[in-house]
């Protein structure tokens, strides 16, 4: 485990990316199983697509969402994919008929989704010791929100920042400071863990805070100059949770 003595300075707040961090996630949408069942779906609800046809749509909204904002760190809303692609049909949903095929849509994508068996003991821990606990996530929230209440994280957290909400995904400044802002975060009293080096870590770096990096199976490699404060891995937490303590 890689260690920097400032680490050992109090820390009021702690901020987590989640998957790949606090939770395992594994999904899969090129299976033509998920646009069969898709395709049913939409039909189902007015929206008569072939599988195929269905996908090809989708990844044309999705492409031409992202071109909306020529910054690399723009974060589209899939909501908006969903939408259209029952309008591309001539039906209108509402708001529940959205939400509630995106949510279908990520449970017939998603193949594994758990929660790493560090993540309850930590936030415990942190609870306990009265400290902040926030999410900075890249993510869509008409998939992480309901992900949140499936893992038993959904009051786990005294804020939330999520990539498809703001326009804006990690590690672009303005989701962090959007995080600092809402939240009156000081970052000098604040510790960022994360899996991914070139989001997580980096970020921190922009604002000159400490950080934590938990390398997992979604985890790139080295990244010269993305090193982080303090650095362990998954399989180190499994084996002696009293790495805990390096969040203390």
């Amino acid at each position: 485990m890689g260690y920097n003595p400032c680490m050992m300075k109090e820390h009021s707040d702690f901020i987590f990316d989640l998957y790949g961090t606090l939770a395992d996630i594994r999904t899969d949408e090129a299976s033509p199983a998920l646009w069969r069942k898709a395709a049913l779906y939409f039909g189902a609800h007015g929206a008569a697509y072939l599988p195929a046809e269905l996908k090809e749509r989708y990844l044309a909204l999705c492409d031409a969402e992202q071109r909306k904002s020529p910054d690399p760190y723009y974060e589209i809303e899939l909501s908006e994919v969903f939408a259209s692609l029952y309008c591309d049909k001539g039906v209108e949903p509402d708001g529940r008929l959205v939400a509630e095929t995106a949510l279908f849509f990520r449970l017939a994508s998603v193949k594994k989704l758990r929660l790493y068996p560090w993540t309850l003991p930590l936030i415990g821990r942190l609870r306990a010791a009265g400290k902040g606990i926030y999410l900075l996530s890249n993510a869509q929230s008409c998939f992480t929100l309901p992900e949140l209440r499936a893992l038993g994280l959904a009051d786990a957290f005294d804020g939330i920042a999520i990539s498809s909400d703001l326009g804006l995904k990690k590690p672009h400044p303005g989701i962090m400071r959007a995080l600092l802002e809402e939240n009156g975060l000081d970052p000098a009293s604040c510790v960022m863990t994360g899996n991914d080096r070139t989001t997580d870590i980096a970020i921190a770096k922009a604002f000159g805070m400490d950080s934590v990096f938990i390398r997992t199976e979604s985890s790139g490699g080295p990244v010269p100059g993305l090193e982080a404060d303090i650095e362990t891995d998954e399989l180190s937490l499994k084996k002696d949770p009293g790495l805990l303590e390096i969040w203390s």
